[in-house]
């Protein structure tokens, strides 16, 4: 049954007895997981949103599928073009195309068909199917919350329907909604701060922004000012780790969610070095050093046997020295990074160059022109 028929019963608008309210929904029929996203969960007339519906194989069975019908609100209208289909075929990487839909404005529906392969086989790379679909609200739709749903096939399996599905949007009077968007460091070290921000496109008075981790909250809830909530988090575990931010509303303004972003989280850096392991006095060498991960920029500062010969900025996770060695024998090279504001300090493991044909070594030094100067003449 689609959206039209519930709103014909009465029952388009979310509440009692009906699917609770959610922004993503993950259903399951046979071995196919679906999940539904909604781009945004309040809109006003004129705005747009869409639907991103995830088809994913779970037991390394191989499916088909066959057609895709993506049920939407009462009032919602294809917006022409927008409908994007990504699968991959068995021996090949993941591409998008642009179908042409059937378009069912009575119903609310789209649909698209296909033979589309899903595949979660060891070496298949998931090959999931994504299904996009954006839609404007037109200017007759009806302020309220409302539910979608989807309907698809599978070859060899019976049609499935969810509908409703539980994803819901709320159509709200004109300026009354709100966007949130977070923004944070792509890295971070696990048990270091970082800062978290929430900026809400209207300048609201009240209401509270919850940072979420995966879904769960973090921290306490934020008061925004002028527009902005910040948390200060230490991450207390490595990898990646996907942040969205919820404002609650506030008087007649909407509440929204942010779009997910991710960051990856790791116990700190690790610093590496290379060159030559062995050289001509007099012959300019260059020592690479690479640091991971090489976020925020910073220097490392190179060294033999403890001396400072050098620094180098990094850029994309990398820097270069070039050094000239003077003096023969062996040189501990060392780098340091010094870290910035994301990445904690790391050194490296000693690279050892052996330099031959230049000066005897009188003294210690770095074999450095300058050192090879202090030598001869003093410092």
């Amino acid at each position: 049954m689609s959206v039209a028929a519930f709103a014909a019963m009465g029952l388009s608008a979310i509440g009692a007895g009906t699917a609770s309210a959610a922004k993503s929904v993950t259903m399951t029929a046979d071995n196919i997981k679906v999940t539904k996203t909604v781009s945004s969960s309040a809109v006003e007339r004129g705005d747009t949103v869409t639907y991103k519906t995830v088809f994913e194989a779970v037991d390394g069975v191989d499916r088909s599928i066959t057609r895709i019908t993506d049920v939407h609100p009462e009032g919602f209208e294809y917006v022409s073009g927008s409908a994007k289909l990504t699968s991959a075929a068995a021996e090949t990487g993941m591409t998008t195309e642009a179908p042409t839909p059937t378009v069912d404005t009575p119903n609310s529906e789209i649909t698209v068909s296909g033979d589309w392969l899903l595949s979660s086989r060891a070496g298949s790379e998931n090959k999931n199917v994504i299904f996009e679909v954006t839609y404007r609200v037109s200017k007759v739709a009806e302020e309220g919350k409302f539910d979608s749903g989807l309907v698809f096939d599978a070859a060899g399996a019976p049609t499935r329907v969810f509908d409703p599905m539980g994803v819901t949007v709320k159509v709200a009077p004109p300026g009354k909604t709100t966007k949130t968007v977070v923004t944070a460091p792509a890295a971070a070290i696990r048990g270091k701060s970082v800062e978290l921000v929430a900026t809400i496109s209207r300048n609201t008075v009240g209401g509270a922004v919850q940072f979420k981790d995966n879904g769960e909250d973090i921290g306490s809830s934020v008061v925004p000012t002028k527009g902005k909530a910040t948390l200060s988090y230490a991450f207390p575990t490595d990898g990646m780790h996907t942040i969205t931010a919820e404002f609650t509303g506030s008087g007649d303004y909407e509440g929204s969610e942010s779009e997910a972003i991710l960051i990856e989280v790791t116990a700190g850096t690790g610093t590496t070095i290379s060159g030559p392991s062995e050289v001509q006095a007099g012959t300019p060498v260059t020592f690479l050093a690479t640091v991971s991960p090489g976020q925020g920029g910073g220097e490392v500062e190179f060294k033999d046997s403890g001396v400072l010969i050098g620094t180098a900025q990094i850029v994309g996770g990398a820097g270069t020295l070039d050094h000239v060695f003077t003096v023969n024998g062996e040189h501990s090279i060392t780098g340091t990074f010094t870290g910035n504001s994301v990445l904690n300090p790391s050194t490296s493991e000693i690279v050892t160059v052996t330099v031959t044909g230049g000066e005897d070594p009188e003294t210690e030094g770095t074999g450095s022109i300058e050192n090879l100067f202090d030598n001869l003449f003093g410092s």
